[in-house]
């Protein structure tokens, strides 16, 4: 038995290895996930602005098409009130040029309101595109680290994998089971050392006669309370690691 207690120890040395890497890997992939998503959030923002730009430009130059229409019609009427020579018809176009005047000058309070909109747009334009290029610089860079860390953690994975099923192999196959079983449901810890009369995975205190069943080695026992496996350390390898 006292082979398997040190099988399961070896397994959950290069299962805690495997998890360590695999979830540093994990933590730098949703890194550029969230940069990724506020590079999306960013884009977004400027094609908002660009599109409400452009549609304040096509209203602008929609009101500059109106009144130089206006301005054209305008001439047309002092042309003929020049001509007019009968005062009811000529008061009667002074009222449409006073009318025609008073659109004018709203159109041309509306498009003076509209340049306004227009600079405010542009500005906040500029600051959401010089956002974006700074953040796509950030992406580039973060990637490449990323990539690069990635790599070496991800050096040595296989080999461990294959490592670790060697391991399991050579574990009974009830025992193995259990250990799977606790390995999922503890976060991947299944196997924990007992310190000083206590279980190392809940810190709870182990009975005096359990203790020394487990510093027999004679079989595997699990923590009355986390239902962890067991194992106590060879007294060189305490001092060794001390």
């Amino acid at each position: 038995m006292g082979n398997q207690i040190e099988l399961l120890v070896n397994l959950q040395t290069i299962d805690l290895q495997l998890r360590e890497r695999t979830d540093a890997i994990d933590a730098l992939r949703r890194e550029i996930v969230e940069i990724e998503g506020s590079l999306a959030t960013q884009r977004q923002a400027l094609d908002a602005a660009r599109a409400e730009r452009a549609e304040l430009e096509a209203r602008r130059r929609d009101i500059e098409g109106t009144l130089a229409d206006e301005e054209a019609k305008m001439k047309d009427r002092r042309m003929r009130l020049n001509r007019i020579r009968n005062e009811k018809e000529a008061a009667a176009v002074k009222r449409e040029i006073e009318v025609a005047k008073e659109g004018t000058g709203q159109l041309e309070e509306g498009l003076m309101a509209l340049f306004e909109q227009l600079d405010g747009v542009k500005e906040r334009e500029t600051e959401l595109a010089t956002a974006y290029e700074a953040l796509e610089g950030r992406r580039a860079s973060e990637s490449e680290r990323v990539e690069l860390e990635i790599g070496e953690l991800s050096s040595g994975l296989d080999e461990a994998r294959v490592r670790r099923e060697a391991l399991a192999a050579g574990l009974e196959a009830s025992l193995r089971r259990q250990y799977e079983t606790i390995l999922a449901r503890k976060r991947g810890q299944a196997v924990v050392e007992v310190r000083g009369g206590t279980c190392d995975g809940c810190h709870m205190r182990i009975a005096p006669q359990l203790a020394n069943e487990i510093h027999r080695n004679t079989r595997v026992i699990a923590c009355p309370s986390c239902h962890r496996i067991l194992y106590v350390r060879p007294p060189d390898s305490a001092t060794s690691s001390a």
